[in-house]
């Protein structure tokens, strides 16, 4: 009778452990259910804020580029002929791979090249390549260029149908986003100076700089580039200046940067929104002989020889180029 009584025991025993161990499945699965929706959930929401902010990068970029390099063509409205009207980013012919990327990304268009300039053009006349670009950097221009967009818009909203708002002027934090980056990609030019002893200076300087020139006034509307060119000195620490040229008597706004607190902010600026041409590499070399000024190195041995070899392989004497950083647009 006790063996009976044990073994019916052990029975009851088992089944209520195969009950716990199922509740305890169960509960456990639930759990981990609900830890992999959350954790989706946060994939998910990380993902979209990811490809927002990629957004928003690629379309103050272009803002910023077209504002420093491009123009739109409009059709004459008397022409019997129907044209669309014209998209256009010219680029040195070394920057064609950026050229090729952003007509990518774009989806519409084509690249026109001119030997004799050694440049290229991203042309973009479709109508739903001009919808694409107004949809990118309405709202994200600074520039008086900005009526060359407003005389788009009406052509599209009159042609096409459509009803897309004009939307102002953008103003302000112009260190939040990557509008700043794209205009020097188009206007700027990163350098080094090195005034040696042995060329008859009485003193050794080392210094870097970023120079930025733009015309003086947009030709459609007449409108001065003062307001956003007095910002952009503002940001970098740096005086407005007027240069005249010389052959031509034309007038530009310069900025040219090369303080050590002008150094700290272009090194911060440009870590969180980089150039995309090859004045990223030009940057990358400068990048490393401004450290060397903020680090108080550049005029040790070893600090003037890096600076001699950096400056050496820059701009015009750089031979090699490596476009991997296109891959982050």
């Amino acid at each position: 009778m006790k063996i009976n009584k044990t073994i019916t025991m052990n029975i009851k025993t088992i089944k209520i452990m195969k009950r716990i161990n199922t509740i305890r499945t169960i509960t456990m699965n639930i759990k981990t259910i609900k830890i992999m929706k959350r954790m989706n959930t946060i994939r998910t929401i990380t993902t979209m804020k990811n490809n927002k902010n990629k957004k928003t990068i690629f379309n103050t970029y272009l803002a910023g580029l077209f504002e420093g390099d491009g123009h739109i063509w409009m059709p004459k409205t008397t022409s019997n002929k129907k044209h669309n009207p014209r998209f256009c980013i010219t680029f040195a012919m070394k920057n064609e791979p950026l050229a090729k990327k952003l007509l990518g990304i774009i989806g519409y268009g084509f690249i026109r090249y001119k030997p004799k300039d050694n440049a290229c053009v991203l042309v973009v006349s479709p109508v739903k390549g001009l919808k694409f670009i107004i949809n990118c950097i309405n709202g994200e221009l600074r520039t008086p260029k900005i009526i060359q967009l407003y005389n788009l818009i009406d052509w599209i909203n009159k042609n096409h149908s459509d009803n897309t708002e004009k939307l102002p002027v953008k103003k302000g934090n112009m260190d939040k986003d990557s509008w700043l980056s794209g205009f020097v990609d188009a206007d700027g030019s990163f350098s080094i100076q090195h005034t040696k002893l042995e060329e008859g200076a009485k003193k050794r300087k080392i210094s870097c700089r970023l120079r930025i020139e733009q015309r003086m006034y947009e030709p459609i509307s007449k409108n001065s580039y003062f307001d956003i060119l007095t910002e952009i000195s503002t940001l970098l620490n740096c005086n407005l200046n007027i240069r005249k040229q010389v052959s031509t008597g034309n007038e530009y706004f310069t900025i040219t940067a090369s303080s050590r607190k002008s150094l700290s902010t272009i090194i911060t600026y440009f870590k969180s929104f980089p150039l995309y041409s090859s004045k990223y590499l030009d940057y990358k070399d400068w990048e490393q002989a401004a450290t060397l000024i903020l680090e108080n190195d550049h005029y040790t041995e070893d600090g003037i020889i890096k600076i001699n070899h950096l400056k050496d392989n820059m701009n015009l004497k750089r031979t090699y180029f490596n476009w991997d950083h296109l891959n982050n647009l």
